[in-house]
């Protein structure tokens, strides 16, 4: 560890801004590259507990001292009392594990610096009141807090007080041979010591049971921190520079450096590095039994939250360590950083089943991400039978073998057109979107490419019913039940067409059935901004031009599908996600969904004079 960075580190507040003036405040919070929805800098801490409270009121904010007290603060009944605490900048930790069952106290400093030590020695002496069994101190394994806790336990038992103290470092991410003098930092680990010690309490075991059993869950335990980012103090911008394509191995809740930089790597990379460190660190073995916890920096997002947990578990299983608890979310964090940590215990043989049983136990700290579905179901799940999806029944009207030919030769090259067109579409989503539009069409081209040899081209109702199941499976969302009524009714079409009528006027039949079933059952009606306003007018140019020349009628289709396109950019949306925009920059261009119309039907079109 480096412990000059880390005293800057601890020390970082005494550079935050002190101007009074509440507009040059604003200023600087607004304008730094760390935005914030704060009123000032100096009063944060004090601002985020009192909002704790006001959502938790029954916990007791005692708010000169920043100390936050369990309901039966005053009286415990003889149970032992357990404390911890640290800088702000971390929540919840450790004010959101204050109730039955966990903390009985939490003590904040200013953000990423101690408590001081008169703060520690208060709470100290309320938990002590009618209190004969005593109190935990747990001290996370920084300077600052074994300084300022320790001064407070020394002065508590000079004044008669029964205190027992414990320092959790299990920070794995640096090597035992390069840790400097302090240790290993103390992490989300932590949360096991506090919730094995505050469920022994409540229970009613003394403070020397209370204390021995948390000691083998701290020499147990053990974390590894992955950053993606960096955290920014309010009022101020990043603590350090972190390249794009860069993490950060062994980031420090602090906002001080890691141990090294690696290459960005997928998921399932930086999980296998992680593990493997915390199995070596513990000498996790096949067979060994595990509680574990995925922890979010909390700027990471919760789908990789998930997924970081999912390839924990899977990886684990993989090498015969049996997870028996996992717990995630946003427990210990470093402001708007971004990253995770893993932390497991480890449960030694002697005394599993008592820490299992105190991590189930009930708590009513409000944070503790452990409920009742955190215990597996004693009875495994019946394997789900998978039903394979039949094939749609050949019916209505069959093509020659050329039409045949000519109509797989126009999807392929539509779904090639829509996958070429992904970025662009994507890019006309975003501001007005969620960004995914050319994704999600590229999804259904590649569903229907992939199926393209098995699919009823000669038939094309049942070919549209098929296309139906496929933008409902691939797609998803709006886009794919959108797509999904346009193959379902313009298939109900075709399969009402008269043998011998001519296939113009069938094919013009479906599209306007599909049309109007995308209006019968959504909110999007022409000229709102939508892919409507392609499919509609291609539609009547088809309609009226069906006794013209065969290559005349397509070309007009082809010039009228991105004249459609292009008139998009002037209309006001009124449906979908882009109706909840009214700025102007975001509205310049075309429609993303008109956009991938005009590029299919257009696809198709060339594919259509190409062959004639």
């Amino acid at each position: 560890m480096n412990f000059s960075r880390y005293a800057l580190a601890e020390g970082c507040l005494c550079s935050l801004p002190t101007r009074s003036d509440k507009y040059a405040l604003f200023e600087d919070v607004t304008m730094s590259a760390g935005k914030k929805l704060i009123n000032s800098v100096e009063t944060v801490v004090e601002e985020y507990l009192s909002g704790l409270c006001l959502a938790y009121p029954h916990l007791e904010f005692h708010a000169k001292k920043k100390v936050i007290l369990a309901p039966d603060w005053k009286d415990r009944d003889g149970k032992v009392s357990v404390m911890c605490g640290g800088g702000a900048g971390h929540e919840p930790f450790a004010a959101g594990f204050v109730g039955s069952g966990m903390l009985t106290a939490a003590i904040a400093g200013s953000v990423f610096a101690a408590p001081p030590s008169s703060n520690i020695l208060y709470a100290l002496q309320c938990v002590s009141t009618n209190n004969k069994a005593g109190t935990l101190v747990i001290i996370p394994n920084y300077t600052g807090d074994c300084l300022n806790f320790g001064i407070a336990i020394e002065k508590a038992r000079q004044a008669g007080l029964t205190v027992a103290d414990l320092t959790v470092g299990e920070d794995c991410s640096i090597p035992t041979s390069e840790q400097g003098r302090a240790g290993r930092r103390g992490l989300v680990g932590i949360m096991f010591v506090q919730k094995v010690a505050g469920s022994l309490a409540e229970r009613g075991r003394s403070l020397a049971e209370v204390a021995r059993y948390t000691e083998i869950v701290a020499n147990n335990i053990a974390t590894y921190a992955v950053g993606l980012s960096v955290c920014s103090l309010p009022g101020q911008g990043p603590m350090f520079d972190l390249p794009q394509d860069e993490i950060e191995v062994g980031l420090g809740v602090h906002g001080e450096a890691g141990y090294k930089r690696l290459k960005l790597q997928n998921a399932a990379q930086v999980v296998s590095l992680m593990l493997n460190q915390i199995i070596q660190t513990l000498s996790i073995v096949s067979g060994d039994f595990v509680a574990v916890i995925v922890n979010n920096f909390g700027g990471s997002s919760q789908l990789e939250q998930g997924i970081v947990t999912n390839e924990v578990i899977k990886q684990l299983e993989e090498k015969g360590v049996e997870p028996v608890r996992v717990y995630f979310g946003v427990l210990m964090t470093s402001l708007d950083s971004a990253g995770i940590h893993i932390s497991m215990l480890r449960l030694p043989e002697h005394s599993k089943a008592i820490l299992i049983e105190c991590l189930d136990d009930k708590t009513e700290a409000p944070c503790w991400p452990g409920r009742y579905y955190s215990k597996k179901p004693s009875k495994p799940k019946e394997p789900l039978i998978e039903e394979k999806r039949k094939r749609s029944p050949k019916i209505g009207r069959a093509l020659t073998e050329q039409q045949d030919n000519l109509l797989k030769m126009c999807l392929k090259k539509a779904c090639d057109a829509i996958m070429e067109k992904e970025d662009l579409i994507n890019e006309l989503d975003r501001g007005c979107g969620d960004g995914d539009c050319g994704t999600t069409h590229k999804e259904l081209a590649k569903g229907i490419l992939a199926a393209l040899d098995s699919l009823p081209t000669s038939h094309p109702s049942s070919l549209l019913t098929e296309l139906s199941m496929i933008a409902e499976e691939r797609m998803g969302g709006t886009s794919g039940a959108v797509y999904s009524l346009l193959f379902t009714t313009a298939g109900t079409e075709l399969s009402l067409a008269k043998s011998g009528e001519d296939w113009l006027e069938t094919w013009a039949h479906a599209w306007r059935g599909g049309i109007d079933g995308i209006i019968r059952y959504s909110k999007a009606r022409i000229g709102d901004r939508t892919m409507l306003d392609v499919l509609d007018p291609a539609c009547k140019i088809f309609e009226e031009n069906l006794s013209g020349f065969y290559e005349e009628t397509v070309t007009m289709v082809i010039e009228g599908v991105w004249r459609a396109c292009n008139e998009t950019k002037n209309m006001e949306p009124r449906a979908g996600r882009a109706s909840y925009v009214k700025q102007a920059i975001h509205l310049k261009d075309s429609d993303a969904g008109a956009y991938a119309v005009a590029t299919w039907i257009n696809a198709i079109g060339q594919v259509i004079l190409s062959n004639r």
